[in-house]
């Protein structure tokens, strides 16, 4: 296995495996749920950081099936797969996964993150995209932030700068 650094989206990937065994559309899916919406993850991105995880082992197939004449491959944890597991599997041996998305922790955030939205905020106002009232309420909300989710809340329906 070679060592290099993880990019979020790469980590996002795994921790949408971590739910379970996934395809593709799944885990873009779940990767863009996971990030808040922030990542969107495209499908060239997608199958390189698929390659890149399986190559250093992390990440191995769980299985293939035919959908509608085309094939669907599940990936799944390193640590999931077992010893016999070549990377195939006939899709009748395993179950259909049960997609159930395990919330994960809102993390705190500091200074830099405040000041990062209180930014944003500002730019969006600068555009016209906020009134003076709307951005005061929104720079009050994203400086007395704690955590990710409320700081997020303050631009959900604006466009990413």
């Amino acid at each position: 296995m070679t060592t290099r650094a993880l990019q979020e989206a790469t980590l996002l990937v795994l921790t949408a495996l971590s739910r379970g065994s996934q395809h593709g559309y799944g885990i873009i899916t779940d990767v863009q749920e996971i990030s808040g919406g922030r990542i969107k993850l495209r499908v060239g991105t997608l199958y390189t950081a698929l390659d890149r995880l399986r190559a250093d082992g992390l990440i191995g197939i769980d299985r293939e099936e035919i959908v509608a004449n085309r094939l669907r491959r599940y990936y799944r944890l390193a640590s999931r797969l077992t010893p016999s597991d070549s990377g195939r599997r006939p899709a009748e041996a395993t179950p259909a996964p049960q997609h159930r998305l395990t919330p994960i922790p809102d993390l705190r955030i500091g200074n830099a993150d405040r000041e990062a939205a209180a930014a944003a905020l500002r730019e969006h106002f600068v555009q016209g995209r906020l009134t003076l009232e709307e951005l005061i309420t929104r720079l009050d909300a994203a400086l007395t932030a704690t955590v990710r989710s409320e700081i997020a809340q303050t631009t959900r329906d604006l466009p990413h700068l």
